[in-house]
């Protein structure tokens, strides 16, 4: 297994632009990932959007993607200006179906081709029992990538991971954290064998539910060993 991205979910306006900045200038292979959902901009996780403007043109690191989650995307669907203005400046943009449910509430049809529109954009997509359906959509999509996680921020590691699955760049995130990483990164790797593939985590790198740092460089140094 040959790791493309560790990437490092849910820095908000509490975390330091320059020290995200200092991370990726040690780590290269860091991907930060930002959550976009408008209804909770300004709670801890969900930063507001002169932040993500600020991350967009302050931040050094080369890897950024952004979770579009609740009505942000939902706002991306309905082509809403301020959320196709706070997407600029990232490389992939996540579609999080599991967050509020909105995966039942959303046309798979209509989503695929809103990414096949936005051609710029790696669209990462979550697959699991409940989405599965949603994958045939998105063949004819080839900016897309996918996330096994189960777990949708909460926490909780599976017992096994799956293989990637063939002609797609797949990541693997839930429970993940300095203490457990090391293990799973050998469980990935007995499942993904030589393919390249990313992790992410978001709950993990938390102490008191805020953007741990030192929490982050741990990660970092672990899965350096494993990077392409």
């Amino acid at each position: 297994m040959r790791l493309k991205y560790c990437s490092l979910t849910g820095a908000d306006d509490a975390t330091s632009i320059d020290a995200l900045s200092a991370l990726a200038t040690d780590f290269p292979f860091v991907e930060m990932a930002i959550l976009l959902m408008p209804e909770k901009m300004g709670q801890k996780r969900f930063p507001t959007a002169p932040w993500i403007r600020d991350f967009a043109t302050q931040y050094k690191g080369a890897h950024r993607a952004m979770h579009l989650c609740g009505e942000g995307l939902f706002g991306f669907l309905a082509e809403d200006a301020k959320v196709l203005e706070l997407m600029r400046g990232f490389q992939r943009i996540q579609l999080n179906l599991t967050f509020a449910d909105a995966g039942s509430r959303i046309d798979p049809a209509q989503l695929a081709a809103q990414a096949k529109k936005y051609a710029a954009y790696q669209f990462i997509i979550q697959y699991g029992p409940q989405h599965q359906g949603v994958l045939p959509y998105f063949d004819a999509v080839p900016n897309h990538a996918l996330l096994f996680d189960d777990s949708a921020g909460r926490g909780i590691a599976p017992d096994h991971w799956p293989a990637p699955l063939p002609g797609h760049f797949c990541g693997y995130a839930g429970g993940l954290n300095p203490d457990n990483l090391d293990r799973h990164l050998d469980l990935m790797h007995n499942a993904a064998g030589d393919e390249l593939v990313w992790i992410d985590m978001e709950s993990g790198i938390r102490t008191d539910d805020i953007f741990d740092l030192v929490k982050c460089r741990r990660v970092l140094e672990i899965a350096a060993e494993y990077v392409e």
